[in-house]
């Protein structure tokens, strides 16, 4: 009886329990719809939860495509909470992602319900490999669709054929894509080049060959393609591998500024088609309008994937700089807020592109466009060998008394003044000779250069002949200030050893400087390249993408190349100089007192400098940015600065300045420009403007003064007396011609600077340049005006060497300002200048610039070499100074 109760109750209460657990595991059960039917171009919805899934696979047609299938999934139920989940799957390779598709950006979380992903071939055609033979032809996609939410999730889903996926060369694809709706294409390297005007790309040879391959029969239409390509594959290897193009420029074009990546991959699966995927597998860049990449088959032998990505906002394609800070001031100068147009929603980011895909140059065009830059700067040297065998030697006078002054002589009132001596004496100029051909009255220590001869006035120390020396000249110059003429001979004191010496430390210190700056720039632009080859991060370097022809490891070779020039021509300017030097050195002492005195040690560093500019403008255009545009302008701003020293000592041998004093202004002006590329904003603006004008202000005075302008506290006081005592004589200028010259140098710094601060460019190093070389034209002229003013003659060939100067500085310009790269944008508003070669399908402007500003700067460093030549066999009292 025991017994029979406990039945019962186990029955009373178990049996409600146990149904109750059937009905849990009943609800917790997933259903699985799995079907094998479903067609290509045919859109399917379902409706997915917790427990129903879908497997579908794509089978149904049971045709063989060529190219590889493409999934959209779309659905505006799901959530963040509960999301869809699809899982892609083919006989090679599995993908997943999830809808809707969460992006961060700077703004907000964006999200997206309809995504595209193209799968990876999982048979390419274009595959070398044998074991690729064993995959099925058949493209049957299987898609799994899953979630976890409780209400049912309507999916809408269709799988499609790419169109015009293997790109044809030379032809042009038109696409539209959206951040969640990427796209890819592949471009093989091996085509027919017997194509028609098609757009498609011909596969039939391929599906021949892939045959061929795998032993597979073939009929008699693929057996007539493939002994067509045998026959051309064998034609292409008798022309020669030097007569080929190996690489090929993808050029890409778009019609609105939203932001994309294109991402350049490998022929492998899986192809990364997201914004942080891309990341991991070659090369990247950005773009808005416009973008361009030479890719080598020796880099991609097969072929490569071109990716398509429109990123969700447009933050790494604009300028992030803000001028939120600016004082009101500013606006009423041109630095006024910029515009910024942010899209509220992703819905309108829908990008077109077209893009194109062409051969690029052969290794025998790269050889003859090359050959045909050397064999241009080569002729430079053939006609200086011409130059000297041809020019006859001057004949040698050996008498100082057959000396004559010049043609047409200077007025009676522009006679030397008559040097005084410290202690009130009158005495001869210090040129002057009596009879027997001595000088009478020499108070300096002269010597024959490196033969350091002694003459007059050998008891007194080098030291103290400097200190007189500079007595003297400061005394004359005070006559000068006075209304006095002053001459050659009254600045041209010192032992032409001395004046040796201190030349020589230009040429020192110039080495110097070149040696220790050279070799890290080079370390770093080797590790920069390195660097780009590795990332693939093509955005790190500002190349102009659609002439940017690579050679070995150099990505950039043309732009490197063409700094040919300042090294072959600075090599030539050297020769051409130490030619003149070694002329001076066999001349005798009478003969080296006559005319200009030579500074050779400056003539050399400025050859050294024009080399080292040559040099360091290849490492700058190895990887070109924000961050080593310093090294393409450093000796630009020394060569400026060593060609005013040059021409200043012409006509002031004794008071020129310092090796050591002229490079410290240099380090002066390349911090400046460093801070300037670094940090140019408004107040530096200012800060520089003021030190630009006053530096001008004050060098004018100095100019006009000959050096005795004393800038202390009481310079206000003094102008204020002379200008009350003498009204009319204090604004009236004593020398009209200096002055008007004078006036019109400080008329266009000004326009200058108020160009900057208009502008107030990031590329302050550029401005920088402008204000140097301008400078620099600005004083070769009123040299040159000077002359004639002061009836001075010019050779024939110094004024062939002035129209040269100028009319190869100002072609060269439009190249300049023709600009194909701007580091001061970002890489994608860089892209948008890129243009195609334009000279020899090797060059562009910017190498032009290169060829035309290299030829300039040696025709200027030959004008300054002979613009005084009419003047050497002139006595130095009878040489005016200005």
């Amino acid at each position: 009886m025991a017994l029979l109760y406990w039945m019962k109750v186990v029955l009373i209460f178990g049996f409600p329990y146990l149904c109750f657990q059937e009905t849990i595991h009943n609800k917790e059960q997933i259903i699985f719809y799995y079907n094998n039917t479903y067609k290509y171009n045919v859109p399917y919805t379902v409706a997915v939860n917790k427990s129903t899934e879908y497997i579908l696979e794509f089978a149904g047609d049971l045709e063989a495509y060529d190219t590889p299938a493409r999934v959209t999934v779309a659905s505006d139920f799901a959530n963040r909470t509960y999301p869809l989940f699809i899982t892609a799957r083919q006989q090679k390779g599995v993908f997943s992602w999830q809808l809707p598709m969460l992006v961060q950006t700077p703004v907000s979380m964006e999200q997206f319900t309809n995504i595209s992903r193209t799968l990876c071939p999982h048979n390419n055609l274009f595959s070398e490999e044998e074991d690729t033979c064993d995959i099925s032809s058949l493209n049957t996609p299987i898609v799994h669709l899953t979630s976890s939410s409780p209400d049912s999730i309507m999916v809408t889903i269709l799988v499609e054929t790419v169109q015009d996926f293997y790109i044809k060369l030379n032809s042009t694809t038109n696409l539209t894509t959206t951040p969640s709706q990427p796209k890819y294409y592949f471009y093989p390297f091996d085509q027919p080049n017997n194509q028609g005007f098609e757009k498609d790309l011909d596969l039939s040879y391929q599906h021949a060959k892939r045959k061929y391959m795998c032993n597979t029969e073939l009929n008699e239409m693929e057996q007539k393609k493939l002994d067509r390509y045998f026959v051309r594959s064998n034609l292409m290897q008798s022309y020669g591998w030097f007569s080929r193009p190996k690489s090929v420029i993808v050029m890409i074009e778009s019609n609105d500024d939203i932001c994309a990546v294109v991402s350049i991959q490998n022929f492998s699966c899986p192809v990364f088609d997201n914004e942080r995927d891309i990341l991991y597998d070659g090369y990247y860049l950005t773009m808005t309008r416009r973008g361009g990449i030479t890719l080598t088959q020796d880099t991609f032998p097969l072929g490569f994937y071109i990716v398509f990505i429109v990123k969700t906002s447009d933050e790494d394609c604009t300028d992030k700089t803000s001028n939120a800070t600016l004082p009101k001031m500013a606006q009423y100068l041109g630095w006024g807020e910029q515009e910024v147009v942010h899209l509220t929603t992703n819905d309108g980011r829908v990008k077109q592109f077209s893009f194109r895909i062409i051969q690029t140059i052969s290794y025998q065009e790269y050889l003859i466009a090359a050959g045909v830059a050397l064999a241009f700067f080569g002729s430079f040297y053939i006609a200086f060998i011409m130059v000297v065998f041809c020019r006859k030697k001057p004949p040698v006078e050996a008498d100082e008394e057959n000396l004559t002054s010049p043609p047409i002589p200077h007025d009676a009132d522009t006679v030397c003044v008559s040097s005084v001596s410290r202690g009130g004496a009158r005495r001869r100029p210090a040129a002057a000779m009596n009879s027997s051909g001595e000088s009478t009255s020499r108070q300096c220590l002269v010597g024959d250069g490196d033969n350091d001869t002694q003459r007059s006035g050998s008891s007194s120390s080098d030291t103290e002949s400097d200190f007189s020396t500079l007595d003297d000249i400061n005394t004359e110059k005070d006559l000068y200030r006075l209304g006095g003429k002053l001459c050659v001979a009254n600045l041209a004191r010192c032992r032409p050893r001395v004046l040796s010496a201190r030349s020589k430390m230009y040429l020192w210190n110039v080495l110097t400087v070149a040696v220790f700056y050279t070799l890290p720039v080079i370390q770093l632009v080797v590790t920069y390249q390195r660097l780009l080859n590795q990332s693939g991060n093509q955005d790190l370097c500002y190349f102009n993408f659609l002439c940017a022809h690579p050679l070995l490891v150099v990505s950039d070779f043309n732009h490197v190349y063409s700094n040919l020039g300042y090294v072959l021509l600075g090599l030539l300017f050297l020769a051409q100089v130490w030619r003149r030097h070694t002329r001076h050195h066999a001349k005798s002492y009478t003969q080296k007192e006559l005319g200009i005195p030579q500074h050779f040690g400056l003539l050399y560093a400025m050859g050294i400098a024009l080399v080292s500019e040559g040099l360091l403008s290849a490492a700058y255009h190895v990887c070109p940015n924000s961050m080593n545009f310093q090294f393409d302008t450093s000796f630009m701003y020394v060569t400026s600065v060593l060609c005013m020293v040059k021409i200043y000592q012409s006509r002031h041998p004794d008071i020129n300045a310092r090796a050591h004093a002229t490079f410290g202004v240099l380090a002066l002006i390349i911090f400046i420009g460093l801070v300037g590329v670094l940090n140019a904003n408004f107040y530096f603006w200012i800060a520089f403007t003021v030190l630009h004008l006053v530096t001008c202000l004050i060098m004018t005075f100095q100019i006009y003064y000959l050096g005795r302008f004393k800038l202390d506290g009481g310079i206000i006081v003094r102008a204020a007396r002379e200008l009350l005592s003498r009204p009319l004589a204090a604004i009236t200028p004593t020398y009209c011609g200096r002055c008007v010259l004078l006036v019109i140098a400080n008329l266009a710094n000004w326009a200058i600077a108020a160009y900057g601060v208009a502008q107030h460019s990031r590329d302050f190093a550029s401005h920088l340049l402008l204000v140097l070389m301008s400078n620099l034209f600005l004083y070769t002229l009123f040299y040159i005006v000077m002359k004639l003013l002061h009836r001075e003659s010019i050779r024939w060939y110094s004024w062939v060497f002035i129209a040269l100067t100028y009319g190869t500085w100002f072609g060269s310009s439009y190249f300049y300002l023709d600009q194909s790269t701007n580091w001061a944008l970002t890489p994608a508003q860089s892209r948008q200048n890129n243009r195609v070669c334009s000279l020899l399908q090797l060059y562009d402007s910017h190498d032009i610039w290169h060829f035309l500003s290299s030829t300039a700067m040696f025709f200027s460093f030959n004008m300054y070499l002979t613009i005084d030549d009419n003047l050497s066999r002139t006595p130095r009292n009878n040489i005016m100074v200005f």
